[in-house]
Parts: C-alpha cells; sequence; structure tokens
C-alpha cells in the first residue's frame, strides 16, 4: 500500500501540508510546537538518509508542520509598535501612504489599498507607520494609479465581521491580503502628493496596459467594451452588474476572470502553432526536440498574457499551473498529469499559502482534477479509437466530457460559495468557450501584438472582436434570460461535500473496472494457456476491487441518508421554536423557525444604498440558505425605513416568499418602490394591513399583531406618527414563553401599546425598540414588558450611540440579562416552551 501511495510522492505531501494549512487557520499560535516537530522530523530523515534507510511518514508530518508554519504570518502575524494595527478606532489623523493596487472604481466610489509611510497628530508631528489599509473615497475624487503618494485626513477603522453562524469571515479574508483596516475620505479631501514616475518593466507594463485600455475605449461599445477589457487586460471594472449576472445564470461567469482557462487556452493555441511550425525543420524531428522547443517557447506567451492581464493572484496561479506542465515535455518519459497537477499546487501553495483559501485556486484545481481523473477512469483514449469514430467526432466527445467532468467537479463548490447553479451552463459552455477562448481571445492577443506596429491594423482586430463578441453576449443574455437558466440553492456542509465527492470518486472507479474489463476481452492473447492463470487472478482481483468500490457507495449512500434525515428533522420536523436575533449591523432582522417548519422573517436590516452593501444578498441570504432554508411563509416589514426594508429585497427577488405582512405607510424611497415591484411581479399575497388577523396559531405557536391600531392613519389625534411609531409590534409566544418584537417605537407610541395590550405585553424576552434608543425604551414601558432578556440590534460603533448609555443603565437596574449583537453578534434562541436556551455568537464574559 505505501509503495502504491508514494508512487505519486507529491500528492501524500501535498495532501499533508493541506491538512497542515487548514489547522494553522482553524487554531493558531501555535508556532513553537510547529518549529519543533519541523526540528525532530528533519534530524530523524537525515538520520534515515545517513542509515540508508527509508523514511516514508517523516515527510508527511514534516510538511503538515511546514504547512501550519507557513500561514502563521498572516493569521498571528507579530506586528511592530509603529504598525497601523496599534491606531485603530482612534481619532482622526493626517495619513500619508502609497497605492499598493489598482484602483477600483463604481459609480461614485473610489476603493484603494495604500501602503502607510506616516501618521499625523493634531499638532502637526509626523511618524512613521507601517501596514496596509482599505481606503473609500465618495463623491469626486483625483485620478490615481499604482505608486502614487497620497494623504488624506481619517479614522483607521478595525475590521469586523457579520457575527453570524457559518457567515463569511471578512476579517481573514482581509488578513490573507495583509490588509488590516478601513478608512473613508470624501474624494475632495484625498490629495495627491506625488505622482509615481513609471519606469523600469513594470511601468512599461503598465504604461502598455493603460494604452490597450484606451484603444478599446475608442473602438469598443457598451458591454462589449468591458468583456474586452476583461479578457485582454483583467480589467472588470467597466462590466456592469446585470451583465455579470447575466453571465452567471447562463454558467459561464468564469469566463470574465483570467484564470487556468484563459492561460490553458493560449498556451495550447501557442504550443500547436510552434510545433506546427517546427515539424517542418527536420533537425528538431531528428533529434526528438519539436514538443521540447514548442513547450519552451509556449511559455513566452503564457507569460506575456499574465502580465498583460495585470498578474492578479488567480493569474499568477494559472501561469504557474500552465508552466508546470508545459515543462513536462522537456522530460523523455511521459508524464502523470496528476502528479503534475499536485506540483503545481505544492509550488503556489509554498509561495503564497493562503492561497488554498481562494475560491479561484479550489475552483481550478478541482475542476483539472476532475476533469483528468474523469478521462482516465472511463479510457477515453480507448473509446475514441474505436473504428467509426472520426477525428472531428473524436474532439467533439473529448470536449464534452471535458465540460460535463468540470462542471461535475466544481457543482459543491460552486454551491458553497454561491448558492446557485446553472442548469444551462453545460450547453451554453460548449457554444461560448469556443468563440471566446479560441476566437475572441486570441484575436485580442493578436491586436495587442499589431498596435505597437499598427494602431489601424490593432484597432481593425478590435472592432471585429467586437462583432464576434457581440454573437456570443446575444448567446449569453438568450441563455440567461431563459426561466429555467439557473436556481438558487441550499449551502452543502463539508459533509455533504466529502459524500459527493467520494460517491463521484466510486462511479468513475465502476466505469474504469467496466472499461478495464472491455479492453481485455478486445485483446485476444496469443498465448492463452500460458496466461490462463494470470486472467483468472486479473479477475479475481478485479472482482476484489468491485466489491470496494460498491461497499464505499453503500456506506456514503446511508451517510446521506442519515444526513437528509438529520436535515428534514430541523427543518420540518422539530417541535421547538428557534429564533435568530441576525446580526445585521445598524439595522434589525430576526429569523422565526416555528415548531414544523414554519418560517418567518421580520425585517432584513439594510443600508441605504444597496448598491454598497446588500445586506440581504451578504448576511440574511446566506444565514437561511445554511439553515436549508428556501421558502419563507411570511415576511414582515415592521416599517418601510431603510435599515429594516433594504435587505428583504434580495429575499423577496430570490426566496419562495408566501406572504408579505406591512402596515400603511409607503416611502418615497428607491428600495420600497423596488420592494414592492418584486412583490407584483412574483405575484406575492400581501394583504391590506386591516386584513391581517391579529391573533395567529401556528403549529402550536401563538403570533400576536399587538400595534398599530387598525385605523391608526385615520387618528387625527397622533400628530407624532411616523414611520418608526407605525412599526407592527410582534409578540410570539409557545407554552409559557413568550417574545416581543416592538420594531422601532418610541415613547408616545410606546405609552399608545400599553394603553392597548395592557398586561398582554409581558414577555421573556424583548428585542429593544429601536435600537436602543433614548427616544424609546421607557419606563412604563419597560415595567409593562418585564423582560428576562434584552436583546439591542445596532452596529459596533454607530454613529447614534444606539444602545444609548441611558437605556442599557435602565435595563440593568431591573435585573434584564442584556445581549447585544453589535458585541456579541447573532443571538439563537431555542425554547420547548417551559425552558430557554440562548446561544450568543460570542459568549458574554462572566
Amino acid at each position: 500500500m505505501t509503495s502504491r501511495i508514494y508512487s505519486r510522492p507529491v500528492i501524500p505531501v501535498l495532501a499533508s501540508m493541506i491538512l497542515g494549512l487548514a489547522f494553522g487557520s482553524w487554531l493558531p499560535g501555535y508556532e513553537v510546537c510547529a518549529y519543533f516537530i519541523i526540528l525532530i522530523c528533519t534530524g530523524l530523515i537525515i538520520y534515515f538518509i545517513l542509515q540508508r534507510k527509508t523514511a516514508l511518514i517523516l515527510p508527511v508530518i514534516l510538511f503538515f508542520a511546514f504547512g501550519y508554519l507557513s500561514l502563521q504570518s498572516w493569521i498571528a502575524p507579530k506586528f511592530p509598535s509603529n504598525h497601523i494595527i496599534n491606531f485603530l478606532d482612534s481619532q482622526k489623523r493626517k495619513i500619508v501612504g502609497l497605492i499598493d493596487e489598482n484602483p477600483i472604481i463604481y459609480k461614485n466610489r473610489l476603493k484603494f489599498v495604500i501602503q502607510t509611510r506616516t501618521l499625523g497628530e493634531d499638532k502637526g508631528n509626523n511618524f512613521p507607520v507601517t501596514g496596509k489599509i482599505l481606503v473609500t473615497a465618495r463623491g469626486n475624487f483625483p485620478e490615481i494609479a499604482v505608486g502614487d503618494k497620497v494623504s488624506f485626513t481619517g479614522k483607521i477603522r478595525s475590521i469586523r465581521n457579520f457575527k453570524n453562524p457559518g457567515g463569511f469571515d471578512y476579517k481573514k479574508y482581509m488578513a490573507f491580503k495583509k490588509i488590516w483596516g478601513t478608512s473613508y475620505v470624501q474624494g475632495e479631501d484625498l490629495v495627491v502628493i506625488k505622482k509615481h514616475s513609471k519606469t523600469g518593466m513594470g511601468g512599461a507594463i503598465e504604461d502598455f496596459r493603460s494604452k490597450i485600455s484606451d484603444l478599446i475605449d475608442n473602438t469598443g461599445k457598451d458591454d462589449k467594451k468591458g468583456v474586452l477589457k476583461a479578457l485582454i487586460i483583467g480589467d472588470r471594472n467597466s462590466i456592469s452588474k446585470n451583465l455579470q449576472e447575466a453571465f452567471n445564470r447562463a454558467g459561464v461567469g468564469h469566463i470574465l476572470a483570467i484564470s487556468g482557462l484563459h492561460i490553458g487556452i493560449v498556451a495550447t493555441v501557442a504550443f500547436f502553432f510552434f510545433k506546427w511550425i517546427f515539424s517542418y525543420f527536420k533537425f528538431l524531428l531528428w533529434n526528438a526536440l519539436t514538443l521540447k522547443v514548442a513547450a519552451i517557447l509556449s511559455l513566452f506567451p503564457v507569460v506575456i498574457y499574465g502580465l498583460l492581464s495585470g498578474m492578479s493572484p488567480s493569474t499568477q496561479r494559472a501561469v504557474i499551473m500552465v508552466t508546470v506542465f508545459l515543462m513536462t515535455f522537456l522530460f523523455e518519459r511521459e508524464h502523470d498529469p496528476i502528479n503534475t497537477l499536485a506540483v503545481a499546487a505544492m509550488i503556489i501553495l509554498i509561495v503564497h499559502p493562503p492561497s488554498l483559501f481562494s475560491i479561484s485556486f479550489q475552483l481550478s484545481f478541482i475542476a483539472v482534477l476532475a476533469i483528468i481523473y474523469g478521462l482516465s477512469r472511463i479510457h477515453v483514449k480507448s473509446v475514441i479509437r474505436k473504428e467509426g469514430y472520426f477525428q472531428v467526432q473524436k474532439k467533439v466527445y473529448l470536449f464534452l466530457l471535458t465540460s460535463l467532468f468540470a462542471i461535475l467537479g466544481t457543482l459543491p463548490l460552486v454551491m458553497l460559495y454561491f448558492n446557485q447553479i446553472s442548469l444551462v451552463g453545460f450547453l451554453a459552455n460548449l457554444l461560448i468557450i469556443p468563440i471566446i477562448g479560441f476566437i475572441v481571445v486570441p484575436l485580442g492577443l493578436f491586436s495587442v501584438l499589431l498596435y505597437p506596429a499598427t494602431t489601424y491594423g490593432a484597432t481593425w482586430c478590435i472592432n471585429a472582436n467586437s462583432e464576434l463578441l457581440a454573437k456570443a453576449l446575444d448567446i449569453v443574455m438568450w441563455f440567461s434570460n431563459l426561466p429555467f437558466a439557473s436556481i438558487k440553492t441550499i449551502t452543502p456542509t463539508y459533509f455533504e461535500i466529502c459524500c459527493y465527492y467520494i460517491l463521484g470518486w466510486s462511479v468513475l472507479n465502476l466505469f474504469g473496472i467496466y472499461y478495464e474489463n472491455a479492453d481485455k476481452k478486445n485483446k485476444l492473447p496469443a498465448k492463452a494457456d500460458l496466461i490462463n492463470n494470470k486472467i483468472e487472478l486479473k479477475k479475481q482481483s478485479t472482482a476484489s476491487r468491485k466489491r470496494k468500490v460498491l461497499t464505499v457507495i453503500i456506506i456514503v449512500i446511508i451517510a446521506g441518508v442519515a444526513d437528509t434525515c438529520y436535515w428534514l428533522y430541523n427543518r420540518f420536523w422539530h417541535d421547538d421554536l428557534r429564533i435568530t436575533v441576525i446580526d445585521v449591523g445598524q439595522g434589525s432582522s430576526a429569523l422565526l423557525e416555528m415548531p414544523k417548519g414554519f418560517n418567518l422573517l421580520i425585517d432584513g436590516g439594510g443600508f441605504p444604498d444597496n448598491s454598497t452593501f446588500d445586506a440581504g444578498e451578504r448576511v440574511v441570504a446566506p444565514l437561511l440558505w445554511r439553515k436549508k432554508i428556501k421558502t419563507i411563509d411570511t415576511l414582515i416589514l415592521s416599517h418601510p425605513n431603510s435599515d429594516h426594508l433594504n435587505g428583504l429585497l434580495y429575499i423577496a427577488e430570490n426566496f419562495n416568499v408566501k406572504k408579505v405582512w406591512a402596515n400603511y405607510d409607503t416611502a418615497d424611497t428607491v428600495g420600497y418602490r423596488k420592494f414592492m415591484e418584486i412583490i407584483k411581479k412574483k405575484s406575492i399575497h400581501m394583504p391590506e394591513f386591516k386584513d391581517i388577523s391579529r391573533t395567529h396559531f401556528i403549529n402550536g405557536a401563538q403570533l400576536d399583531l399587538l400595534y398599530p391600531p387598525i385605523d391608526y392613519m385615520d387618528n387625527n389625534k397622533r400628530t407624532w406618527s411616523d414611520f418608526n411609531n407605525n412599526s407592527l409590534v410582534i409578540k410570539v409566544k409557545f407554552g409559557s414563553k413568550s417574545f416581543l418584537f416592538p420594531g422601532d417605537i418610541m415613547t408616545m407610541a410606546e405609552n399608545e401599546l400599553v394603553t392597548i395590550a395592557g398586561d398582554d405585553l409581558t414577555s421573556d424576552v424583548l428585542i429593544a425598540p429601536h435600537h436602543g434608543s433614548k427616544t424609546s425604551n421607557s419606563e412604563l414601558f419597560i415595567y409593562k414588558v418585564e423582560p428576562e432578556i434584552v436583546i439591542f440590534s445596532s452596529g459596533w460603533g454607530n454613529s447614534y450611540r444606539f444602545p444609548h448609555p441611558s437605556v442599557l443603565k435602565k435595563y440593568r437596574e431591573r435585573g434584564c440579562r442584556i445581549l447585544r449583537t453589535d458585541s456579541h453578534g447573532a443571538v439563537t434562541i431555542s425554547t420547548d416552551g417551559q425552558s430557554l436556551e440562548v446561544l450568543p455568537m460570542i459568549a458574554p464574559p462572566f
């Protein structure tokens, strides 16, 4: 067994390093232990080498420790005293630094990363600092580029996560980029101290990229211009969000990001071009140098394309991977594609360990591995050698299988990261990849080669490319507009992903056994009597392998059934009430999972401008998908302020929402108009406020709509009526436990609510009105509710000072347990009707 594993020696070492990296991300801070393991293993390996003995397991342990250690400078770095990490969340300072990456412009905002150089005090004293921060500028900002020295005055804020179960770790994502803070500035206040003089090769390349960008701007049109920039120079800033979504729905979104596909196509075209040219040189043919020289020369267009596209991390990984594959042609013996892939992955992870956690890295290598392994298991070479297959048929057959294995191989990761799969992706890729990959991209690179010699020729090529691209975009839009083009999916667990890949491996091995047997039947032995015993042994071995594979399949199916039953219970069969107060920043959102799977969502959080950050898409929806929720039975909008409404737009559009509750209030805002458009477009039932029953019984739980009064719009005495004071107030009772969701009502509305509901307000858990504002949370209201637990839904460091210190004091004096989403993250509460189980994401100190 060991010898079989080490027939591909890089694979066990790579697997060990990957485990070390994963362990280092999960449990950082044990560098000393890692150094000790490396020292011991290195010493033992040297000893075994001197003794001429084999040390099979030691390299595996060594690379596990190496992987763990290599990630620590990102996960648990040791910062110097003048690092910006020591100046976060303090007063405003004058910040001076150098632009570190290409700025990104979206609408009226500019985002850029700077390597800080100095910070300035109020008295004018400057001191040197180090570290990178992400800066967002709004309004009229100057034109800046990589290397420019800029200054502005602002506060450096710490990077924080939305603390929800299984939520995206934005802080770690930024740490992998070595970015440790953020800042905001008005564009008018951003000062360019010194423009960077573009010298050397880097400056020349950047200047050339700028000229190609201008050429495309002058000749390309509309969406075609943005796509051409993305394909040729790696600039995706000009691609509209609608076009990006269209590509994603059609299942061809990967084409817009330069990665292994593009670099691989460039390498393939270059390799066969050089191979064809050098096939006419007898010297190279006689010395078997044709393939070697073609492989070496193919590196030049690969590297040039990488440099031209900006050498983003995904492009760098693709260049390394393709380079390793091309280098295999320099060896005489036939190379092992899987081992070669492992070598490429090993090099990338040694150079940049955080690449393991990059989506593009995972998708690229899984896709290539699925293609290589899938084609090897079905013995594609033996299949296409059969009589009756013409050359074109063989290539089409191979292309179909390649696309199929790439899609199936990346399917669970696409579901994990994007929660969307394209049902037309297989067909769309068959049409789009040949057009864009083998025509548009090569023609675009040819126009780049022509540009220094003839601008007219380059312009003609770009125009021709635009026409070809227009046809491709028409195909993309046609597929995207199909009503069944794509579906949103729930998020698979890591256990489910493992089961999928194990099952896929097993099925492919069954195919492998079948094709092996078919090949043996077609090969008649010359001396059947002499090798009869060997054939019998082979049959026994094949039968044994088949039994093992079938056993694995049965185990995976059993595990899958158990996992399905677990989630069916969690979604539809549970008897308890579960409430999650979601951390949406400065806003409010709560998910109620009633007994037997009936789901309500009260508000969705949100920011004033969804194009800046969509809380529904980035926070609420991922939490629902992780809980395997795709249906919201009742969506409740307490009032149409953006911090309660805007997160619901994405939910209403992308989930199966059966019913919407809201009061009579309407808002003259983009968000509210879009919300009503979605409801109309999807024919979601939205009863009039007066027609909503005041009491509902849902699988043993009671839901009461306590406020506002049905005739609140006609009551002229309510001079204090506004969006906040007209909020829907919901009380949920299950057994002896009750929960109150009062929206953003303020003191006058609280007084009216007390008059209407009286003792019915008493609740065990209270979501503090108006995020803990001092204009709410009156003494009378608190007295009537008598909560044991109070949850404040507010954003960290918000400008409103929510929750207000005076409000916190009131609840503390009454002995209430206080939880805050800005400090403790999402709060999950479950009850069987008799007791409460409260689980904040971050446990408060005792």
